[in-house]
């Protein structure tokens, strides 16, 4: 069992989950406002602009373009199967789990926190098909997080030097105000299990079997 594996067996056992659960739902009861309105009023966009370059980072587009070219490149410009189904791989982990948090976006339906500095809109409004509502998870640390653990597969030595290089990212969505802790909060939960649930699939059918090891 490697460190990615242990760590997706940890955060999966009952109490650790349940926990995990719980925390969101403080953090939506007493923890989301309180943090909002301290960072708007730090107005770091401005006062601490580099934050706005470093959310950007999550940008689901970029890393749909570049991993799809990576793997066409791998495959016909400069063949190597090692390369080319790491690059498919990451591409499944930032394209499925986006996929899942859109949708759940719409069906949830939570307001951003510029709702709540505006017009005092806080909460769940069920299905919505407008951005202001779509909070809740947040999609670019779904983003971020989908590669981080897809590299924590392909490389789990790195495990924690991905996750701290993940979490940095994902925090400016916090300090920005862009997302609430709790949006951050189960959009990494959810792209661990997905990220999980796709490498054993692979596994399970030896699609990932050449992705291991050093690069050919």
């Amino acid at each position: 069992m490697n460190a990615f594996e242990r760590l997706l067996a940890t955060m999966t056992k009952p109490l650790v989950a349940i926990s995990f659960m719980g925390l969101i739902v403080c953090s939506f009861l007493y923890l989301d406002r309180p943090i909002a309105y301290y960072f708007h009023n730090l107005d770091l966009r401005t006062n601490l602009s580099i934050l706005n370059w470093v959310t950007r980072l999550g940008i689901g587009a970029l890393y749909f373009i570049v991993l799809l070219l990576l793997a066409l490149i791998f495959r016909y410009l400069r063949p190597n199967p090692q390369m080319e189904i790491r690059a498919w791989f990451l591409w499944l982990c930032v394209l499925i789990p986006s996929i899942i948090c859109f949708v759940l976006k719409v069906l949830f339906g939570r307001a951003r926190p510029g709702l709540l500095f505006d017009e005092q809109l806080y909460g769940f409004y069920g299905l919505k098909l407008h951005a202001p509502f779509w909070s809740f998870p947040s999609g670019h640390t779904t983003t971020v997080m989908g590669l981080v653990f897809g590299l924590c597969v392909l490389f789990p030595r790195y495990l924690y030097a991905f996750i701290v290089a993940g979490v940095l990212i994902v925090s400016s969505r916090i300090l920005l105000t862009h997302h609430y802790l709790s949006d951050v909060l189960i959009a990494t939960y959810l792209a661990l299990l997905e990220v999980g649930v796709l490498n054993w699939w692979l596994r399970r059918k030896a699609w990932l079997q050449s992705a291991y090891g050093p690069v050919l």
